[in-house]
């Protein structure tokens, strides 16, 4: 397909989706193969497609999306799993801990545990054993982003759980009504 052609189709999307997997772009394109292979690394090249992550690339050119790209690329990499902001990232921003991640967010995840440095900060996976349901009844619907938020008391269970630090906690703060 040609670089313009490849690109307005993954314009379409515009605000719905920046995200997509090899197969995804398979389907936009109608390519398989060699021939699918070639128009993604003409849009590579051409700084339309970032590549994120192994079989993840990002729509550099699409507008600003209805969520945060960090938090897409998240869902993205660990699709079918139930994922939720927590640890240092809801403390932060349940005003548990005063200090600001920058550059990074923290999810718990049902699926694997890693670390993947992305052009819009670092998304660090954790796992968990617990059930879908457990998640759902611990976390919250985030207005306006692509994952759920851990509650309060979910977020330090998760913290002490993980053996990360508790020293900047405000456990005031932890008491007031969620």
């Amino acid at each position: 397909m040609k670089l313009y052609d490849a690109d307005r189709a993954l314009v379409s999307f515009k605000s719905r989706k920046r995200a997509f997997r090899t197969h995804e772009l398979s389907l936009v394109f109608g390519e398989e193969g060699g021939k699918l292979r070639g128009t993604i690394a003409r849009l590579v090249k051409a700084k339309s497609l970032l590549h994120i992550a192994r079989d993840l690339y990002w729509h550099n050119n699409a507008e600003g999306g209805m969520v945060p790209a960090i938090e897409e690329i998240a869902v993205a990499l660990r699709p079918g799993e139930m994922n939720y902001i927590s640890m240092e990232s809801a403390a932060s921003l349940w005003s548990v801990i005063s200090q600001i991640p920058v550059g990074r967010i923290t999810i718990v995840t049902t699926g694997k545990e890693g670390e993947f440095p992305t052009p819009f900060g670092t998304v660090e996976f954790i796992h968990t054993a617990r059930s879908r349901q457990y998640v759902l009844e611990n976390t919250v619907d985030y207005p306006g982003h692509a994952l759920r938020l851990a509650t309060k008391k979910k977020v330090v269970e998760d913290l002490l759980r993980a053996g990360r630090s508790i020293e900047l906690i405000d456990w005031e703060e932890v008491e007031d009504d969620e």
